[in-house]
């Protein structure tokens, strides 16, 4: 039996959701073969040789798509730096999976579109949040109409922030390197299952501020989103918050789908009633709602490279959650209303 070519991977930037996700999504994988990385710290190589073992590391990118003969790439650096990278990689004939927000500007994002096109190599943007069990059944019941008309979507995503904990520095609080903050970190998340639930966006009303910690970009922000449906939506991020719900929320004239990320997945029925005849009946649909998403990504991705899965988190998913996104930083600092569109 012959034995079939392995896909040969490097990663652009082995911070924290490279060793997090990437890199043990690839390890794992006998698909690939994990041969290269790129990051300008000299501490990040002494890391990847103590925790993942032989790869070639190089200080930039650039040197390591010359001199590798690469077939995938995952793009893990600082937002600002996204749309260099891919752009590079796709250059040098990769298949690019690309840390969310896809970019920072819309310009910048039109530019890895169109490079990936002139490439005929797929370009697919981390929107791990789909791959989770819980927005998952979120679709598949919209999908089956279960709920009748879908009228409302509601989205919590808060924690206490990346950086000190989770993060390996702090560049998620530096404007130049993020772009922006909770809203184009976490909300950013949030913006594309709005997006890949409800379908598309056509204004909004946002504010995002930093209330709490002492950074350059927001901590906490709030979008009202109206849908071309007709719809409303809600979202909440923020990097300040304790203990709360995370989660959405979907309501229909025919029930309603609570995804709480901490305790599972529910269809309530029943009726909503200002006196004292409201009935709610619940169904638990999943108690894993975040079962799967990082542990899944990679593999998930590796499908589409080999074509065995259907691409739909593409360059065109980013853009468009990515310009809902800065809409809402237009609102914010206008304080009006913003089209979309």
């Amino acid at each position: 039996m012959l034995e079939t070519k392995k896909f040969r991977v490097g990663i652009i930037g082995v911070g924290a959701i490279a060793q997090a996700c990437h890199l043990p999504g690839y390890l794992k994988d006998e698909r690939v073969q994990l041969v290269a990385f790129a990051d300008p710290e000299p501490e990040r190589h002494k890391e990847m040789a103590l925790t993942f073992g032989e790869m070639r590391g190089y200080a930039h990118y650039r040197d390591m798509l010359a001199k590798e003969k690469l077939d995938v790439v995952s793009v893990c650096t600082p937002n600002k730096y996204h749309a260099e990278a891919v752009i590079a990689a796709l250059e040098a004939k990769c298949h690019v999976l690309c840390e969310k927000p896809i970019a920072t500007t819309l310009k910048e994002a039109d530019l890895m579109i169109a490079a990936a096109k002139k490439a005929r190599r797929k370009l697919m943007v981390g929107y791990t949040h789909r791959l989770f069990n819980g927005p998952k059944k979120c679709k598949e019941l919209l999908d089956e109409k279960v709920l009748g008309k879908p009228f409302m979507i509601r989205v919590r995503f808060a924690h206490g922030g990346p950086f000190p904990g989770w993060a390996k520095s702090d560049w998620f609080y530096k404007k130049d390197l993020a772009a922006g903050g909770a809203m184009l970190d976490m909300g950013i998340h949030a913006i594309d299952l709005c997006l890949w639930l409800f379908g598309p966006i056509v204004a909004l009303s946002a504010k995002a501020l930093t209330l709490i910690k002492k950074i350059e970009v927001d901590d906490n922000a709030l979008l009202l989103l109206e849908f071309k449906s007709g719809a409303l939506g809600y979202i909440e991020v923020g990097w300040t918050s304790r203990p709360g719900f995370s989660g959405i929320e979907i309501y229909g004239t025919e029930g309603s789908i609570i995804c709480d990320y901490t305790r599972g997945v529910y269809l309530v029925g029943g009726k909503a009633a200002a006196g004292r005849d409201g009935r709610n009946d619940w169904k638990t649909l999943d108690k894993s709602p975040t079962e799967g998403g990082w542990s899944t990504e990679i593999g998930y991705w590796l499908d589409i490279v080999s074509g065995t899965e259907k691409l739909t988190m593409d360059g065109k998913a980013g853009r468009e959650a990515l310009e809902v996104a800065l809409a809402a930083y237009k609102s914010s600092q206008t304080a009006k209303r913003v089209a979309i569109g």
